[in-house]
């Protein structure tokens, strides 16, 4: 149960973060500007930091498999931030996009939660 509460609590405050940057990102874009070239490698940017932070959360409680909190952290945050995302844009695509996002966003918290265990060198990786 501690698992599920620290994953969902790193989760939620990733997805409020990235909503909040998505919001003043929007703006500043609009503003300025911004080719739309550049909005994927910064939302990319975004979204891996928010996943680390979301992993980082994660682990307080964990004393071991900090590759499975990371890549569950980095699925669910997925998930969460397509449905919104979908949710606000009006259609649901679940398209190549959507499933290389689904990789790399899990990709990302399972190497997050790697290079956070490995940083505190008193706790067993596996």
């Amino acid at each position: 149960m501690v698992m599920v509460k620290s994953i969902f609590k790193g989760v939620l405050c990733a997805v409020v973060a990235t909503l909040l940057f998505v919001l003043g990102f929007a703006l500043i874009v609009q503003l300025a500007g911004i080719d739309n070239r550049v909005i994927s490698p910064v939302m990319q940017i975004v979204k891996v930091i928010c996943i680390f932070v979301a992993v980082l959360i994660a682990l307080k409680p964990a004393r071991s498999k900090g590759w499975l909190y990371g890549a569950l952290v980095g699925l669910l945050y997925m998930v969460l931030t397509f449905l919104i995302f979908s949710m606000i844009d009006g259609r649901f695509n679940l398209g190549i996009n959507a499933l290389s996002d689904l990789l790399f966003q899990t990709l990302a918290g399972l190497v997050s939660g790697v290079i956070l265990r490995l940083r505190n060198k008193d706790v067993e990786v596996a």
